[in-house]
């Protein structure tokens, strides 16, 4: 099956980059370019399979069980796995390219893509997870991977905090997830995906509050107010390369999550399953509002760059919340597609910034406006990128924006139709901030101290990652097309 040669693959790539660290001796200063090889080679190789069983099964849902047992592990591949596994993979790779030209040779190369590839492993099998067990066990490796790359670099000060408060609260949503699955266990007796609806459905009181449980813990990673706080101290510490993937794969898996439990309670057509459901909506709505508001006016408020694409994030995952509100297929497709685009956008936003994460202060605004060859190239990225987040055309972005306020409409309630124009003003009051960023671009001194001046090899990542961007934008129906029929998204 392919899906366990690519967990098989990255696996043992990780093996080999370890293995490769330990010889110190016999690989001497060619053991960073050796164990940058080896994880492109493993994160390519994959890639390519999973691109494959894409193009040729575009529709269909593959279930994996080695044991008829409510405890065997089930895998579940579908339209939107693929998509998603497509989007960590691709964002994966574009990273561990970038991260052989960003490491130095004093840093431990091989732990470094060992991590990355056991962190790609592990967002895999929470996309194809069918089950509750391999989702938290495989969550869990995510997260423990995330751990040991953020504080990579072990910098004093906000890395150390960072790093403490990030494990604090994936602790909290860990446990609380665990307690939801627990109770649905409890209702059901089962550990299967799918037995949500019944939980839901047979017992709304009971399975409303394992729902609401599983919404809480697998929120944190998603960024949802009020446990948003470790996210923007998270980009602002961690490394560049790990930035870009707790950006472009992790918080985008974690709302990925919040779809695969909510696709059950969901049908075609957009309709809800059982009028009670509907107070239930209610909680996620304020949510998915109050996420978007704190984010876009918390990003207003920032001079920093990397902070202010922190509290972004915490937004897009407010737009989307909005989206998987409706419980409907269309709002799914929506928020799957934006995971793309969003992971592609805000990526490259990070990669862009490179080695001029060594010091804090060269991500204030005033200091975005760089002299030199390789400096007006990362300004006009920087200028492009922050155009794509403000949901422009050519950029992809613009697409999965319309849908989701489509998703919305589409509703033809008026509680949905509020929602759609909050949405609306929160995407045009996100213009304000990104245009401060092309304004300090544009128009911004050049600071004496520029820091180090991006090469020509690090900055074709993030001109990889803005070309699919802009692709996407160009052909959304190639992509879209991937993830469900147009017609079920457009009547």
């Amino acid at each position: 099956m392919w899906l366990t040669d690519v967990m098989m693959i990255l696996f043992a790539g990780a093996m080999v980059s370890l293995i490769v660290d330990m010889g110190k001796r016999f690989y001497g200063g060619r053991r960073q370019f050796i164990s940058g090889a080896v994880a492109i080679a493993a994160t390519a190789v994959s890639l390519a399979i999973v691109l494959a069983e894409w193009f040729a099964e575009t529709a269909s849902t593959t279930e994996i069980s080695p044991a008829s047992s409510p405890f065997a592990t089930l895998f579940v591949v579908d339209s939107f796995t693929l998509f998603i596994i497509v989007t960590e993979l691709s964002i994966g790779l574009v990273i561990a390219y970038f991260s052989t030209v960003y490491l130095t040779p004093r840093d431990n190369s091989g732990p470094f893509f060992a991590l990355l590839l056991i962190m790609l492993l592990s967002l895999t099998g929470v996309s194809s997870a069918g089950d509750f067990l391999s989702l938290f066990l495989f969550w869990e490796g995510m997260s423990i991977s995330a751990y040991g790359l953020v504080s990579f670099r072990k910098k004093p000060g906000i890395a150390l905090e960072a790093s403490i408060k990030y494990f604090f609260l994936a602790g909290v949503g860990s446990l609380l997830s665990l307690y939801g699955i627990s109770v649905v266990y409890s209702i059901t007796g089962s550990l299967h995906l799918s037995s949500i609806s019944q939980a839901v459905f047979t017992t709304s009181q009971s399975g409303l509050f394992g729902l609401l449980m599983l919404f809480i813990g697998f929120g944190v990673e998603a960024a949802i107010v009020p446990l948003h706080t470790w996210l923007p101290d998270i980009y602002s510490a961690a490394p560049a390369p790990v930035a870009a993937l707790i950006a472009g794969d992790v918080t985008g898996i974690a709302v990925f999550v919040i779809v695969k439990i909510v696709q059950p309670l969901s049908v075609p057509g957009g309709q809800l399953i059982g009028e009670y459901f509907r107070a239930g909506m209610l909680p996620l709505i304020v949510l998915s509002v109050a996420t978007m508001l704190l984010g876009n006016l918390s990003a207003l408020m920032q001079t920093n760059l990397r902070r202010m694409l922190g509290f972004s994030t915490i937004a897009q995952t407010g737009y989307m919340l909005a989206a998987i509100s409706t419980f409907s297929i269309p709002g799914l497709i929506a928020v799957v597609f934006n995971i793309w685009n969003h992971g592609l956008l805000k990526s490259s936003f990070f990669l862009n910034i490179g080695r001029r994460d060594e010091d804090y202060s060269l991500t204030e605004l005033k200091n975005l406006s760089l002299p030199g060859n390789g400096g007006r190239l990362q300004s006009v990225m920087y200028t492009a990128s922050s155009l794509g987040m403000t949901g422009s055309p050519p950029f992809g972005l613009f697409w999965s924006e319309i849908l989701i306020v489509q998703s919305l409409l589409l509703m033809s309630n008026i509680t949905f139709t509020v929602l759609a124009i909050i949405v609306v003003s929160n995407i045009v009051l996100s213009i304000g901030y990104y245009f401060r960023i092309i304004n300090s671009v544009v128009s911004g001194k050049s600071p004496e101290a520029a820091g180090p001046q991006a090469r020509m090899r690090e900055m074709a990542a993030p001109l990889a990652l803005l070309a699919l961007s802009i692709a996407t934008g160009i052909i959304p129906g190639l992509f879209i097309g991937r993830i469900a029929l147009l017609g079920s998204v457009f009547p």
